[in-house]
């Protein structure tokens, strides 16, 4: 029997018709709001009411669709290559379709399933999640999940490569490092480690490039307060001290989404340019580099060695 990789990503709307159904999923997962499931649900319904015409104006600004699945698509057909024919993967994501729910349901007892959360850094908002719905849905089988990759030499090498394509453009960049941001209740809650290994992944990038850098969170929504700095912030920033060239580098994310090409390569660059900041660069994400499809080669290996322990 073939060995069983589920490669699981966040999601996203990749028509009109999915914005909706991805909002509802999102805002009623029982460990991002852990409130009754009557509650979580008309928190799901209201929220995907509410900003529906927000979610399709992100989708009109990416050309009407999110490539997040067909890179996901790809990373799959090259680790398929690179691991062989023993291997069969599957794509699952959190909030969209394939749900990963679904994925697991078509499942065999028996199989020993890999499971691969496509996030470099560990949070509860994310790999916890993927966690949960797995352990909810495998009671008894057998399977394991990869550990993060923030420091993985694969991710980190595929980044500085990616970053040496777009210094070509530059003379003396700032290096500020965007990740997705997070709810401070959900970092104290639960002692998320996020915020250490975002910093973490960073460092190891700019120590080898021999440039001074940042880190700063994306992304944020609703009333309540979320990891600091903002991007928005430390843009201001580093403008009022006469940094004239960022290269930006979307440090949380492993496929294009809405947070790449709407909020930095739209919003952010925007901004960028009314403070005077004259060379804005966001380096594109290196989905399909050879070096991260090492790492995920290693993770699924290294999960497979358990197994036969």
């Amino acid at each position: 029997m073939p060995k069983k990789v589920i490669l699981v990503n966040y999601g996203a709307y990749t028509t009109y018709g999915d914005i909706k159904p991805f909002l509802r999923n999102l805002f009623s997962d029982k460990v991002l709001f852990p409130f009754p499931r009557f509650l979580r649900k008309f928190i799901g319904l209201l929220v995907s009411e509410l900003r529906f015409k927000e979610g399709k104006q992100i989708l009109e600004a990416m050309g009407g669709k999110s490539p997040l699945m067909e890179q996901t698509e790809e990373q799959k057909k090259l680790l398929e290559r690179a691991l062989g024919r023993e291997y069969k993967l599957r794509i699952a994501m959190r909030y969209s379709e394939p749900l990963l729910e679904d994925v697991l349901k078509g499942t065999e007892n028996g199989e020993k399933l890999i499971i691969l959360p496509l996030f470099p850094q560990y949070s509860v908002a994310t790999y916890g999640s993927i966690k949960s719905v797995v352990e909810g849905s495998l009671k008894g089988r057998n399977y394991i999940l990869t550990e993060p990759f923030y420091r993985c030499e694969g991710f980190i090498k595929g980044w500085i490569e990616a970053i040496e394509k777009s210094l070509e453009k530059t003379r003396k960049p700032f290096l500020l490092f965007s990740a997705h941001s997070l709810p401070l209740y959900l970092v104290k809650r639960f002692k998320d480690p996020y915020p250490y290994q975002v910093e973490e992944s960073a460092r190891l990038i700019a120590t080898r490039l021999g440039l001074p850098y940042k880190v700063s969170y994306q992304s944020k929504v609703g009333p309540v307060r979320w990891l600091q700095p903002s991007t928005e912030e430390v843009l201001r920033e580093l403008s009022l001290k006469g940094v004239e060239e960022i290269l930006i580098v979307p440090i949380s994310f492993v496929a294009e989404n809405s947070e790449t090409l709407v909020e930095i390569d739209i919003t952010y660059k925007e901004l960028a340019g009314s403070l005077g900041i004259r060379n804005f660069i966001r380096v594109p994400i290196p989905y399909n580099s050879p070096r991260w499809i090492d790492c995920f080669k290693k993770l699924i290996r290294e999960a497979e060695r358990e197994f036969n322990l």
